[in-house]
C-alpha cells in the first residue's frame, strides 16, 4: 500500500478519567529490557515470549497507548493490515481488584525510525553541543547525533511509503492520512491526531515555557 496524499499527522496520547490514564502506573513481570527510544529500537530477541503487567488503574480500554508502548488487538490487526514494522509481545493484564480488561493488550514497539523532513524546503535549528559548541550532527562514525531545537517549517520529503512509524525529526510516532482514516473509521481509541501542515511547528521547549505560564 502506498499514500495516496503527502499527508502525515503527530500521534499524541489523548488520556481521559477512566480507561486511558492520565499516568498509568505498572509493575512488569518479568522486568522490560532496557533501551534508548529516541536512538533505535529494541531487538525483539530482547524480549521474553509474554509478560504480566499489574496496572494500578480500574479500567483500562483504550487502543493505542503510545507512551506505554501499548496496543490492543484491534490495534494489531490495523498495523499488520497496513504492513507496519513493528515489534509486538502478548501481555496479561492485571487491574486492581484482580480484574483484568475485556481487551487483549499486547507490547508495541516501532521498528521504522524514519527521517522524513526535506531540509531544503524547511526552517528549522539544530541544537548545539553543551561541551563543545558544535552543532549536534553524523559523526565521523556515521551515526546521527542530529538533534532539532525547533522546526518553524516542517516540508515532509515526498517518498514517504509507510504508514505508522518513528519520527526521528520529533521522537514520536508520526502516521499517514491512511492510517489515521482507519483508525478512525474502527472507532478506536486512545490518541489524536495534529497534521504536520505550514501550522505545525515543532518547539518542545517551548512547550515547557507554556507548562511554566
Amino acid at each position: 500500500m502506498i499514500n495516496d496524499e503527502n499527508d502525515f499527522f503527530v500521534i499524541e496520547y489523548q488520556p481521559n478519567d477512566s480507561g486511558m490514564p492520565h499516568f498509568m502506573d505498572k509493575e512488569w513481570k518479568p522486568e522490560l529490557p532496557d533501551y534508548d527510544f529516541f536512538k533505535a529500537p529494541p531487538s525483539s530477541g530482547d524480549f521474553s515470549d509474554h509478560y504480566l503487567a499489574k496496572v494500578k488503574a480500574y479500567n483500562l480500554d483504550g487502543d493505542y497507548f503510545p507512551d506505554d508502548d501499548l496496543i490492543s488487538s484491534e490495534m494489531l490487526m490495523l498495523v499488520s493490515k497496513l504492513d507496519v514494522k513493528f515489534i509486538s509481545v502478548p501481555i496479561k493484564v492485571s487491574l486492581y481488584r484482580d480484574k483484568t480488561p475485556s481487551n487483549k493488550y499486547f507490547l508495541f514497539y516501532l521498528s521504522s525510525y524514519l527521517s522524513i523532513m526535506d531540509e531544503d524546503s524547511s526552517v528549522f535549528t539544530i541544537s548545539k553541543d553543551i561541551e563543545t559548541g558544535k552543532l549536534n550532527t553524523p559523526d565521523e562514525r556515521g551515526l546521527d547525533n542530529t538533534h532539532y531545537e525547533k522546526i518553524d517549517k516542517f516540508k515532509i520529503r515526498s517518498d514517504i511509503k509507510e504508514h505508522l512509524f518513528f519520527c526521528k525529526e520529533i521522537s514520536k510516532p508520526v502516521c499517514s492520512l491512511l492510517f489515521k482514516s482507519e483508525f478512525e473509521s474502527l472507532k478506536l481509541r486512545g490518541v489524536k491526531f495534529e497534521k504536520i501542515d505550514d501550522n505545525y511547528k515543532y518547539d518542545p521547549w517551548g512547550d515547557w515555557d507554556d507548562w511554566d505560564d
